[in-house]
């Protein structure tokens, strides 16, 4: 049974109850043993929530259920799923190059630049660091015109290149296409039909944690030490950034609607936001015929339309697709196992091992 802030639903799954228990246990341990400050897991399946808890330190600040965390880039398949019913509704394609609506972009280099690309990560674009970013203390349009004058790293849509800052260009040309702060066109789109009500670039203020308790630096050298990562100045600069490839706050239950969504082929709660056809074209990889391939093959890149496909040792179904954040956070939807999995911690550079932990103990679940 979840222990204190936990919930638990009957109903159709394909998880042993009981089994289950132990990745949550896992991730006690995790905060018990200071590998992390706080932790919520949550599972679902189409039909609801199955078990969500939070922990925290003995002694720490208590982290309710709905605690409004930084998410990181699982802010990306959200940002994608805007861009893809707007494509579906023909408002925006995702075949149309950018320079459309951002004239920078139409040198003979970037001019054949697409929504697609920035989507798929194919953009040939060399990332700017969210580090990077906080350090200097630049303000988004700055930045923005910063990474229009410099040059591809490589031709457009010939090589997989994870890049962040690509996705603010894409709301960019999104907002001057329509008209319309790109902010309003994801609440019309996304956030209100499925009722993520906490979803947001900055948490209510009368409701949300602590900042300090959601976001810590991990320097795991030569052991896990957390550190605050984030003073109340470098906050306001983030939230006023609002990025879009990385800047959303969330909650559990709001990115497990969001996934359940998904589960439920784009509806949720009677609430429409994709059609079928477009959820399977949001969700099959794109980077075949070598586009994401590493000289070390374990390392390939598998991702669709702004979520991660599996890799070579996950234990996701062939139909799964996830995301993970910088702060910690993980995001995984597999229609063939019926479930959805939200882990959150607010650890900045977190290893993957401490995010597959209790990943790998709920697939060890399934019946």
């Amino acid at each position: 049974m979840p222990g204190t802030g936990g919930t638990i639903m009957n109903g159709a799954t394909r998880l042993d109850p009981e089994a289950l228990g132990v990745p949550f246990a896992t991730v006690r341990a995790q905060v018990a043993e200071g590998t992390v400050p706080f932790a919520i897991l949550g599972v679902a399946n189409a039909a609801g929530t199955i078990r969500l808890e939070t922990m925290a330190a003995p002694g720490s600040v208590p982290v309710p259920l709905d605690a409004p965390c930084l998410i990181a880039s699982i802010t990306k398949p959200i940002v994608a799923t805007v861009a893809m019913r707007l494509h579906a509704e023909g408002r925006f394609l995702l075949e149309a190059p950018l320079a459309w609506w951002i004239p920078e972009l139409a040198t003979p280099t970037a001019r054949a630049l697409t929504g697609w690309h920035v989507l798929t990560h194919t953009s040939g674009m060399d990332d700017t660091w969210l580090e990077r970013i906080m350090a200097e203390g630049i303000e988004k349009e700055d930045l923005l015109t910063r990474f229009l004058g410099a040059p591809l790293g490589a031709p457009v849509g010939s090589r997989y290149a994870y890049a962040s800052i690509t996705f603010d260009l894409l709301a960019l040309a999104i907002e001057r296409a329509l008209r319309t702060p790109f902010t309003a066109i994801l609440c019309e789109t996304v956030l209100d039909p499925l009722g993520m009500t906490r979803t947001s670039w900055e948490p209510d203020p009368g409701q949300a944690v602590p900042f300090e308790v959601q976001t810590w630096l991990d320097e795991w050298t030569p052991g896990p030490r957390l550190h605050r990562a984030t003073a109340e100045a470098q906050r306001q600069r983030l939230v006023r950034l609002r990025l879009a490839g990385a800047g959303l706050h969330s909650t559990a239950d709001d990115l497990l609607r969001f996934g359940r969504a998904f589960l439920r082929r784009g509806e949720l709660d009677g609430r429409r936001i994709l059609g079928p056809t477009f959820v399977d074209l949001m969700t099959r990889e794109v980077t075949w015929d070598g586009i994401g391939r590493s000289e070390d093959r374990l390392r390939d890149a598998h991702y669709a339309i702004g979520w991660a496909k599996p890799g070579r040792t996950d234990p996701f179904s062939s139909t799964a697709f996830q995301h993970a954040g910088a702060t910690g956070t993980r995001l995984v939807v597999d229609p063939a196992h019926d479930l959805v999995i939200v882990y959150l911690t607010g650890v900045w550079g977190l290893p993957w091992e401490v995010l597959d932990a209790p990943i790998l103990g709920i697939y060890a679940a399934l019946r």
